[in-house]
């Protein structure tokens, strides 16, 4: 799919808020997603097919292994949309 940077990041946080069960206001960048959002494994997959869904991209499951922060889950799906 093809859009900015802000509306990915903006789509992003929106979905994490939404599986998280935590207010959007509240969610920083730093914000890790077990530890202070309370993730466990199936969130993060939940997490991943919605982005999918809503941004229309592919990500693998092996890729976001790494994925750790607010920032990450942005930066990951950043790298996976084509700039508008």
């Amino acid at each position: 799919m093809t859009m900015g940077n802000d509306e990915a990041r903006e789509t992003t946080i929106a979905v994490l808020a939404q599986i998280a069960e935590v207010d959007r206001a509240q969610i920083r960048g730093e914000d890790r997603l077990r530890e202070d959002l309370g993730m466990d494994s199936l969130s993060s997959l939940e997490l991943l097919s919605s982005l999918e869904e809503k941004l229309h991209v592919e990500l693998q499951i092996e890729e976001a292994m790494n994925v750790r922060t607010v920032d990450d889950v942005c930066a990951f799906v950043l790298s996976h949309c084509k700039p508008s």
